[in-house]
């Protein structure tokens, strides 16, 4: 296979540029078709990208043997409904944006149905891992760098001008920890390699009092104890004053990895009588631009390789898992049991 043809649904925030890297940037990759309900995206993206497909209706795209893989960019909520229907329709290669599934019930029915579609290959759409500076310290982690992990802490804060879009956005997110801290928590097991067996958490809608109306939140600490012995801290905001703010840090017997200490913009430090000061990052799409492209062409060379993905079918379902556990825990404030 020389050049893959890859039709898209969802072209909503994340989804458009998923397009967009496929149809510029992607090696061997070609943006066939587009998918949306909403015709004022697949009128601007077919303008400009020009697919030889559009349509408004999903099993088109499934039903399409023109296509040699799908990318399932829609909205969580989507997810299980459409991912189900090309499992049950026989695709085998599939991307899909995480979560995999907002509820374990739903997790379960696409497991089943992924499975009961032999040689189906899935990935899922954890991008950190994809990210230099997180491989660069995957590999120094594994190569014994820190001697024995210890604890992995995580920050993630959102910039506090998103909070208009945050209000509208929460009823169909699933709610703060299923809407940012599954990242953490896939990035969190793959370094320690191990899964969580126990977690524990506190939050509250502490500035947005929209959130309380659709029972969300827009802070939590969550503490998790994996079944290797390392505890892992999880910490996530919603109205970071300023800009946007990952971190992460690993702990062990002899050393500690951090990326991300400080979320600067770029490499420029300014001074002047006020002071001494370095601008922040503003939106997750540019801190972690490259890696959406990363990952996509990391899809089209396992489709063409005929390679598992990084993250597939077992790392989507447990972080969804872990963070259906972790939502109870944060919202009944107990020890939650992972089974």
């Amino acid at each position: 296979m020389d050049r893959v043809k890859l039709g898209i649904v969802g072209l909503g925030r994340l989804g458009r540029k998923h397009a967009e890297n496929i149809h510029y940037k992607i090696q061997n990759a070609e943006l066939a078709a587009i998918c949306s309900v909403v015709q004022e995206e697949l009128s601007s993206v077919g303008n400009e990208m020009n697919p030889k497909y559009r349509t408004a209706d999903f099993m088109e795209l499934v039903e399409n043997e023109d296509l040699d893989a799908i990318v399932i960019a829609s909205s969580s909520q989507e997810h299980c409904r459409m991912l189900c229907a090309a499992a049950e329709a026989g695709r085998k290669k599939v991307y899909i944006e995480k979560p995999l599934g907002m509820r374990i019930e739903e997790i379960d029915k696409i497991k089943n149905a992924v499975q009961a579609n032999r040689g189906m290959m899935l990935q899922v759409g954890y991008n950190r891992r994809f990210d230099r500076s997180v491989q660069a310290a995957k590999k120094k982690l594994d190569a014994g760098f820190i001697g024995t992990p210890i604890q992995v802490r995580m920050i993630n804060r959102d910039p506090a001008a998103m909070a208009d879009f945050i209000i509208k956005f929460s009823p169909t997110s699933g709610g703060l920890v299923m809407d940012m801290l599954t990242h953490d928590y896939d990035c969190a097991r793959w370094f320690v390699g191990s899964e969580a067996k126990s977690v524990y958490g506190l939050g509250d809608a502490f500035v947005y009092e929209g959130l309380r109306e659709v029972n969300d939140i827009d802070n939590c600490n969550i503490l998790v104890a994996f079944e290797n012995g390392v505890i892992g801290q999880f910490e996530t905001s919603r109205n970071c004053s300023y800009g946007y703010h990952v971190e992460t840090e690993i702990y062990g017997s002899d050393g500690c990895i951090r990326i991300g200490t400080v979320p600067e913009k770029d490499r420029v430090t300014y001074m002047n009588p006020t002071g001494v000061y370095k601008e922040c990052v503003e939106w997750f799409f540019e801190y972690w631009e490259p890696t959406f492209c990363a990952e996509m062409q990391h899809f089209v060379d396992c489709v063409i390789q005929g390679k598992e993905p990084l993250v597939g079918l077992e790392d989507g379902y447990r972080a969804v898992q872990w963070a259906c556990a972790a939502t109870e825990a944060v919202r009944e404030r107990k020890v939650v049991e992972i089974g």
